[in-house]
């Protein structure tokens, strides 16, 4: 069986966006969409916080060879640090508005004291496609929060496919994103 996991994003939840419809599309005799309810406290939006939720699907084998992983804006820095730090291989990488840095000047910005966690160094991002057969980065042309230098910059780090979508902003519900059929031709 083939499992997709959908990792959201900073604060986020696994009904927001269009992470319901696309469970709804995707799930059927052969195919599995998990999408994890991380914590929502402040305190526990880091890296180890939601590894430790990751790694009950992982210890029951559920996060494999088969399995494509999505992650949703700060999910995707989680997707990428998750499958270098436990050497997981897995079919796919999908990076939806994926960043790995800092993304506002001010050093006291809650994202900058929070996000840090998920980050791995350019120098292991290299070892990404060691992991995935296959990594796809998509992000809209007009993202709110990411800038596009960031956005580009994770996807030619990783040497990724790279879909732009216009007018796309941060592929949320805010952008108009309650479905996402683009997404739908990189997962059969």
């Amino acid at each position: 069986m083939k499992n997709i996991f959908i990792i959201h994003g900073f604060m986020g939840s696994n009904i927001e966006n269009w992470f319901p419809w696309f469970k709804r599309k995707v799930d059927s005799e052969n195919t599995l969409c998990v999408i994890p309810q991380f914590p929502i406290e402040i305190e526990k939006q880091n890296y180890n916080e939601w590894k430790k939720m990751l790694d009950v699907y992982k210890d029951y084998g559920m996060i494999n060879n088969e399995t494509i992983l999505i992650g949703h804006s700060t999910g995707s820095a989680c997707a990428i640090k998750y499958i270098l730090d436990e050497k997981i291989k897995i079919n796919r990488l999908i990076l939806i508005s994926g960043f790995n840095g800092l993304l506002a000047p001010d050093p006291d910005d809650l994202h900058n004291k929070v996000n840090p966690t998920f980050y791995v160094s350019d120098a292991l991002l290299k070892d990404v496609k060691n992991y995935a057969n296959e990594i796809i980065c998509m992000y809209g042309d007009d993202d709110p929060y990411i800038p596009q230098p960031v956005l580009h910059s994770l996807s030619e780090k990783l040497n990724a496919k790279e879909i732009v979508i216009l007018g796309g902003g941060h592929l949320n519900s805010e952008s108009g994103y309650d479905k996402f059929e683009e997404l739908l031709k990189y997962i059969n």
